[in-house]
């Protein structure tokens, strides 16, 4: 009961204190209280705002009393002194968590410092409000990967005005769409999406409603399938809190979507929680699961396909990043230190072995009309033999996409800044390639097929397999409401002696899709989709999906 009464003393004290600090006791009548310097304090209409405390005065009809009024900066410090001893207060009866780290220890958080309003701190192209890993045009945030066309290619980020309105009791935070959290520093947002794919097969593939040309039965064989599918919907949660320590934010960012286990069943089942992205930004650093470095995120096409082109590089880990910007406007290095896993197909003469990461790098260019991207990967694939010691062997890739406005180009127009571009600007061509030996898992089709390292049946010698694929999207939006694209991929693979005769050999990937946009961020979209794989013995199967979508990101 005690404590009861203590929290709400807590919680009615400081405003009760101000109230009274601001009228005068003996007549009972208002006095004018003036702006505050804005770093700190907000005053609008008759309302004082600073931090936890808003004390309203109404003031209209009345006159000020002679005496003085109280000194603005004795007020503001005897404010603040409240603010302080309310959240000391708050701490005290706070029940602590015996799971938290000592970076967790009950402190006061910081004053929100000056750059969290200054406009440079969003336009910076190093490190400021985005996440320097997240690479667009100073000033803009870009499209995450599967949004989809109804979001916009890059969106503009602008610092929260310091004056709230009077009626405004949640004040925006330092994103667009974020909030600040009540008697703190951090900024708040939740986003995701929201997607019903329709999906009819003509020919049999093991992958209910994603295209994954590897799963392409060798021989074919004749049956339909009609499905549909929310599972891809997806939410995140994302943070912002700004420091005195170099002027750098600390940003996490927690995403998730339903897209693991079996396909939907009668029961309803097959929703089981994925995790995709976990990660922590501080300045120059990113920790945590994410994109690896070795790919180039924001080179995916416009598919409806939640899959895509086969060819991509395409893997999410634990990892330990720093990007760094290199002088120039626009040029960026990153490196990675990431999890590791030798995909090796071992025909039973051993395991894999796990025990050095894997190490990417790449250079980065971006522009309003487009940007360049070359990576390298390096690792080392470990394998044990059966009663052997651990063998390793070094393997290598390399990586480049292109995307860009060839119209904006041609035409000098500009994509990014432009008020309302038309369908040629806003057009769009993808290109990206790859190559390496022992690099097969990082490529979207070879994931989990053995195809990093191969034994030798006969000899029981450890060789790397040799992989490489491509692929090519032109993108091609007719007005703000409407686009089409196309897209072909493929994959080879350069298989070591000795495999079975059902081994991957190769596969294409052709992807047709007609989208529509009615209003920004929601999206109906069709598409047809063409596959083929081939096996090391040379036979081969086609597979061919109809494919709809109805996507609203929020």
């Amino acid at each position: 009961m005690h404590r009861q009464i203590i929290s709400g003393l807590v919680h009615w004290a400081p405003a009760m204190l101000t109230c009274c600090l601001a009228i005068a006791p003996a007549t009972l009548r208002a006095q004018t209280i003036y702006s505050a310097p804005p770093a700190e304090h907000a005053y609008a209409n008759g309302e004082f705002r600073t931090g936890l405390v808003a004390a309203r005065v109404d003031n209209a009809g009345l006159q000020p009393p002679s005496p003085p009024p109280i000194p603005q900066d004795d007020l503001i410090r005897r404010i603040q002194e409240l603010e302080a001893n309310q959240r000391r207060l708050e701490q005290m009866l706070a029940v602590p968590n015996d799971q938290n780290s000592p970076a967790a220890s009950e402190t006061l958080p910081e004053p929100i410092p000056q750059y969290f309003y200054a406009p440079s701190y969003y336009d910076a192209i190093d490190v400021g409000a985005r996440p320097i890993a997240d690479y667009a045009p100073p000033g803009y945030m870009p499209r995450e990967q599967q949004d989809g066309p109804g979001v916009p290619e890059f969106t503009p980020i602008v610092p929260p005005t310091f004056e709230p309105t009077p009626q405004e009791f949640v004040e925006r935070g330092m994103f667009p769409g974020s909030f600040l959290v009540p008697g703190t520093n951090t900024s708040m947002r939740l986003r995701g999406f929201v997607r019903l794919a329709t999906l009819y097969d003509f020919e049999p593939i093991n992958t209910a409603d994603a295209f994954v040309t590897n799963a392409i039965p060798v021989p074919q064989q004749s049956g339909q399938n009609f499905n549909m599918s929310a599972r891809h919907s997806r939410f995140a949660l994302e943070s912002w809190t700004p420091t005195s320590f170099s002027d750098w934010n600390v940003h996490t960012l927690i995403e998730a979507d339903f897209f693991n286990g079996p396909a939907q069943a009668a029961g309803g089942g097959g929703n089981l929680l994925r995790l995709r992205h976990a990660f922590i930004d501080f300045g120059v650093f990113r920790f945590g699961q994410q994109n690896t470095v070795f790919m180039d995120p924001s080179a995916w096409p416009s598919v409806v396909d939640f899959r895509g082109p086969n060819s991509r590089p395409n893997q999410r880990q634990p990892a330990l990043r720093m990007t760094l910007p290199l002088g120039c406007n626009g040029l960026y290095w990153a490196g990675s230190m990431e999890r590791c896993f030798s995909d090796i197909t071992t025909n039973g003469l051993g395991t894999g072995v796990q025990d050095m990461p894997d190490f990417a790098t790449h250079l980065r260019y971006e522009a309003d009309r487009g940007h360049l991207q070359l990576s390298g990967l390096f690792r080392q694939i470990g394998y044990r033999p059966t009663g052997g010691d651990v063998q390793h062997e070094s393997a290598a890739g390399i990586s480049g996409a292109a995307v860009f406005h060839p119209w904006a180009i041609l035409f000098g127009t500009d994509p990014v800044h432009e008020q309302d571009p038309s369908g040629l600007t806003r057009s769009r061509i993808l290109l990206q390639g790859t190559w390496g030996s022992g690099v097969g898992r990082y490529i979207s089709d070879l994931t989990n097929l053995g195809l990093d390292a191969q034994v030798d049946p006969a000899t029981g010698t450890l060789e790397l397999v040799e992989v490489s694929g491509m692929n090519a999207s032109y993108e091609h939006w007719f007005n703000e409401h409407w686009l089409s694209n196309i897209t072909f991929a493929n994959v080879n693979v350069i298989n070591a002696p000795g495999q079975a005769a059902n081994t991957y050999d190769s596969a294409k990937y052709v992807a047709g899709s007609l989208w529509w946009i009615p209003i920004q961020r929601l999206s109906f979209a069709i598409e047809y989709v063409y596959g083929e794989r081939e096996n090391l013995d040379g036979e081969s199967a086609q597979a061919r999906r109809l494919h709809g979508l109805v996507q609203y990101n929020f």
